[in-house]
Formats: structure tokens, sequence, C-alpha cells
């Protein structure tokens, strides 16, 4: 009797063993999670942490350290990021909806195709990131500092990004429609391809700036510098140019009718198709190298000058002739 009831006591702490241990593994996995988001040195100090796929939506880390962090696919959805150091992040594909990024470093960070939308980047640094395929919908980005950040196919339609200083940015692809460029500094950038029907450029610096293939449908680039820029097949119809300055522009294959030259300099631009012909430096353009001939063919003409409106001190090419279908006005 005493074997049988110490069997069955060794049998009764082998089923509470079997119910304790894996209790308590589950726990220690729990607290190991929790150590990912909360120890006694991050926040702040979060340098190369491993957040990837996280939910962190809300979470608190204004001012942390988050230097070269992996937070690919992380949700930070409304996180408050406010003055923290994102260097050399990894952010891809993150989940950033209405995050409060005031004042944050994001230098070289890696945001592509994140979620940035509604997301406050006030006074944000982000110097060399990567942005290429994010959503920027309805971001801010006031003061914002975007000097060589990649924006290729960046979705930015109705943007306010007055005034806003994109040296060595790119923009190729971007989708930039109704947005709001009044005043911007884009000189030298690439905007190829780049969607920019309806935007707002007034007085913005596009001189030497790639604008090949873009759309530029209705935008309105009163008073603009596009000197030396490229617009090799882009569709300028119904664009205001009042004043613009062209010269030197490459406008072949360019569709201007409709447009507004009033006042607009084309000093020494290039407006007529002629063989053998030279892109120049815009030559070695990307979205220009991947056309084959048979894509280039339908290029190689006169820019469309229908319907275009011009007056006595709009200025033309030297030896230029005003085709019959511009019409002269006030």
């Amino acid at each position: 009797m005493q074997l049988l009831r110490m069997n069955d006591h060794g049998r009764g702490s082998a089923r509470r063993a079997q119910i304790i241990v894996p209790f308590v593994w589950m726990m220690s996995g729990l607290l190991s999670a929790c150590a990912l988001f909360v120890t006694e040195e991050c926040p702040p100090r979060c340098m190369n942490v491993n957040l990837a796929q996280k939910d962190l939506r809300g979470i608190k880390y204004a001012g942390a350290n988050l230097t070269e962090a992996n937070l690919r696919k992380a949700d930070l959805v409304d996180a408050d990021l406010k003055g923290a150091d994102l260097t050399g992040a990894i952010l891809f594909e993150a989940d950033l909806q209405g995050a409060q990024l005031q004042g944050a470093i994001l230098i070289a960070a890696d945001l592509r195709k994140s979620d940035l939308g509604g997301a406050n980047l006030e006074k944000a640094n982000l110097t060399g990131a990567n942005l290429a395929g994010a959503n920027l919908t309805n971001a801010n980005f006031a003061l914002a500092t975007l000097t060589n950040a990649n924006m290729e196919n960046a979705l930015m339609n109705g943007l306010d990004l007055s005034g806003m200083f994109f040296e060595s940015a790119q923009l190729t692809g971007a989708k930039l429609s109704a947005a709001n460029l009044v005043g911007s500094y884009l000189p030298g950038n690439s905007l190829s391809d780049a969607d920019l029907s309806g935007a707002l450029l007034m007085r913005s610096n596009l001189a030497g700036s790639w604008l090949n293939l873009a759309n530029l449908t209705g935008a309105n680039l009163r008073g603009a510098n596009l000197s030396g820029a490229s617009l090799y097949g882009a569709n300028l119809a119904g664009v205001n140019l009042k004043s613009a300055d062209l010269r030197g522009a490459n406008l072949v294959g360019a569709k201007l009718n409709g447009a507004d030259l009033r006042g607009a300099n084309l000093g020494g631009a290039v407006l007529l198709y002629t063989e053998p012909f030279d892109l120049g430096e815009a030559g070695r353009d990307p979205k220009i190298r991947e056309l084959n001939a048979a894509r280039r063919a339908p290029l190689n003409k006169d820019a469309d000058l229908k319907g275009v409106h011009y007056d006595k001190e709009t200025r033309w090419p030297d030896g230029f002739s005003i085709p019959p279908e511009a019409i002269l006005g006030d």
C-alpha cells in the first residue's frame, strides 16, 4: 500500500509538473517579449534593438535612441517618437500612420514602402533617408530636411511642401498630383515620370531638373525657374507658364497645347526636333535609357504648341517661327 501511495504521489507530481513547466515557459516567453519593449535601458537607449514586426501601436518612445534599430514591418501607428534618433533605422514597410515624429532624426533611415499617412514630421531630419514607394499622404513636413532623400514613386498627392528644400532629392515617378510646391527648391533634381498634374509650382526653382515624361497637365508654374531643365516628352497641356524662365530648356516631344506662355522667356530653348538629337546630361536619365528606339520614336518630334497663348513680352528662341496655331493675346 505504501508503494502504491508512493506511486500515486509520483504520478500526481508528474501531472503537476506537466502543468507547471509549460506555464513557467509561457511566462518566461512573455517576459522575454516584454524585455524587448521596456528594459532598464530601453527606452531611452535602444540602439540596434530588434523590434521587427512587433505591435508598438501608441508606444511612448519620445527622445529614445533607436539608432540602427530593426523596426521592419513594425506597427507604430500613433507612436510617440518625438525627438527620437532613428539614424540608420530599418523601417521598411513599417506602419507609422499618425506617428509623432517632430524633430526626429531619420538620417539614412530605410523607410521604403512605409506608411506615414498623417504622420507629423515637422522639423524632422530625413537627410539621405530612403522613402521610395512610401505613403506620405497628409503627412506634415513643415521645416523638415530632405536633402539627398529618395522619394522615388512616393505617394504625396495633395501634400503641402511649399517652400521646401529638396536639394539633390530623388523624386522620379513620385505622385504629386495637386501638391503645393509653391516656392520650393528643386534645382538639379529628378522628377522624370512624376505626376505633377494640377500641382502648384509658382516661383519654384526647377533649374536643370529632369522632368522627362512627367505629367504636368493643369499645373501652375507661373514665375517658375525651369532654365536648363529637360522636359523631353513631358505633358504640359494647359499649364500656366506666365513669366516662367525656360531659357535653354529642352521641350522636344513635349505637349504644350493650351499652355500660357505670356511673358515667358524661351531664349535658347529647344522646341524643334532635329537629327542628330542629343539630350546632353539628361541622356543619363534612367527613365530615358530604359526606352528602346520604338518607344522613343513617338517622342522625337517638335514641341506641340497648338493653342498656346503668348504676348509681346514672350521671348522665343532666336530664329524660331511662331506657329500660326499659337494665340497672341494681351
